[in-house]
């Protein structure tokens, strides 16, 4: 037999044998049973859930700041002179009750001049008074009572009214207003030797000492009220939907105990565009029950309670998305649900939205859904 033949007939015959095969194994394959293909039932989370309960919510903005005190002075002499000694000294940590005098100069030179002066301005009256009791008849009373009230050793009273433009231009012509109005300069450049305090307060910081000479135009030292403080302090723009003047302040020490209390005085109509805050200014008293005393420059950290928001809860921040939606549970199912945030702090926000009797998811759950089948448990807000 030809080789082409016979090599044909081979692949013939192999071709044949695998049909064979292929058919037998299907055969084989159709006698054996499908198995019933289901999926595997998946048990219900648990999760803990908090039944709302709506009511009037607090906004409390954390705030942190340092004293200042409301009255603060540099007290500078407005005269030339040696600071005197004796009395009560001019010193850091002295205090002071308003109108006492902290500083006085020697004014011995200025004050004997102007003794001078009142000596030449009462001559000068003697001299024409008479003119002045003859001319203004009406008026001679009150020129006998006022030259009667001069001392030279003491201030000048009021100069009587002119009853009318004649009798000025004959006070003018003669010198006496002049001579007047420059004692009562004098005098008032006297009371300059004399420093009093105008508030009650501490000296802070004192550059002069008793027997120095201070010359006009020299600082003094530094007077700080004792009585009342304000408080500077940043508050994040999402903070300043709620802010209002006049809300309640309280400051706390480490120990959580107040030691002062205020209200919001001021606030800044601008924004710091580095930090996203606005500058607010409380007013701080001391709590005369905490032994602790304010002090210029104390760093303390409070609260700022704002007014009351009726029907709100207050919930922590982890159970709101960067949505504004949280979980609730309805037939022991998840539904996302977005809520209207009205005040945002650091660890819990107060929202409205949500109907009373609701149960919220009250955790956090990684693989949450809308739609996850879950089962319930009653739990507190804030476990």
């Amino acid at each position: 037999m030809h080789p082409i033949v016979k090599n044909g007939l081979r692949f013939i015959a192999g071709m044949a044998i695998l049909g064979v095969g292929l058919f037998v194994m299907n055969g084989l394959i159709s006698l054996k049973e499908e198995l019933p293909v289901s999926d595997r039932p998946v048990a219900p989370r648990a999760v803990r859930v908090w039944e709302i309960r709506t009511s009037e919510c607090t906004p409390l903005t954390p705030i942190e700041g340092r004293v200042e005190a409301k009255y603060r002075m540099d007290v500078m002499s407005e005269a030339t002179g040696n600071l005197l000694m004796g009395g009560k000294e001019f010193r850091e940590g002295t205090s002071f009750q308003m109108g006492e005098v902290m500083l006085a100069l020697d004014d011995s030179e200025t004050r004997t001049s102007l003794v001078a002066q009142r000596s030449q301005f009462l001559q000068l009256l003697s001299v024409h008074l008479a003119d002045l009791r003859f001319e203004f008849p009406n008026q001679r009373s009150q020129w006998d009572a006022f030259v009667d009230g001069i001392s030279v050793e003491q201030l000048l009273p009021n100069l009587p009214v002119s009853s009318s433009q004649r009798e000025q231009l004959f006070l003018a012509n003669r010198g006496v207003l002049a001579s007047y109005y420059g004692i009562r300069s004098a005098e008032e450049r006297l009371s300059k030797f004399t420093i009093r305090a105008p508030f009650d307060g501490t000296v802070t910081t004192a550059t002069v000492r008793p027997g120095a000479l201070v010359r006009s135009g020299q600082m003094a030292g530094t007077l700080v009220g004792g009585s009342e403080y304000e408080v500077k302090t940043a508050v994040h723009t999402r903070y300043l939907s709620t802010v209002r003047r006049g809300d309640s302040v309280v400051f706390k020490n480490e120990n959580e105990q107040i030691i002062a209390v205020g209200t919001v005085h001021r606030l800044s109509g601008n924004v710091d565009a580095a930090t996203q805050s606005a500058s607010v200014f409380c007013r701080v008293n001391g709590v005369p029950e905490v032994p602790e005393v304010l002090r210029d420059g104390r760093f303390i950290s409070g609260e700022i309670r704002s007014e009351s928001i009726a029907d709100a809860i207050e919930i922590p921040n982890a159970w709101i998305d960067a949505e504004h939606r949280v979980y609730i549970v309805v037939n022991d199912t998840l539904r996302s649900r977005a809520v209207n945030v009205l005040f945002q702090s650091r660890k819990y926000s107060i929202v409205q939205g949500l109907e009373e009797g609701t149960a919220l998811l009250s955790e956090v759950l990684a693989s949450s859904f809308d739609g996850m089948a879950v089962t319930p448990e009653l739990a507190e807000p804030f476990e």
